[in-house]
């Protein structure tokens, strides 16, 4: 069984179109978290984080810190086990798990990365294919 999991924008792609011929799937609106200044940490400070990724570790940590976050996250878990199960037993090949923010380059990201290594250590029998829609349009060396 291969769970897709998928970070995207809202504003540059909008919901992800299904490629596995599947239907359904998660759409997570990560646009709830509120945006926070990844570099000096002072919430509500908008744009001196854009030359980072939810892959960086000041973007990670703050978002680790976020009680909001960090429940809005265990609550996406929380169903994806519960489809993950599911589907193991009736022998469904593929579900899709996807993480959306404004531009796919904060939230959604780490989410989605936080979701997948949730996945590999809880299902060794799950394969977890990780993609980063907008990675294309992340700053240089991002």
């Amino acid at each position: 069984m291969k769970v897709l999991i998928q970070s995207f924008s809202y504003k540059r792609t909008g919901y992800p179109k299904d490629e596995t011929g599947k239907g359904g799937g998660f759409v997570f609106d990560c646009r709830a978290i509120d945006a926070y200044d990844y570099s000096n940490h002072v919430p509500g400070a908008r744009y001196s984080h854009m030359h980072l990724t939810g892959l960086d570790d000041k973007v990670a940590d703050a978002l680790n810190r976020d009680t909001e976050t960090q429940e809005f996250f265990l609550a996406a878990w929380t169903m994806v086990r519960i489809d993950i199960a599911k589907s193991l037993r009736r022998n469904i090949p593929v579900i899709t798990v996807n993480f959306g923010c404004t531009a796919g380059q904060h939230r959604s990201v780490y989410l989605a990365e936080a979701m997948a290594r949730l996945i590999k250590q809880n299902y060794l029998e799950v394969e977890a294919e990780l993609v980063h829609l907008e990675k294309s349009h992340w700053p240089k060396g991002a």
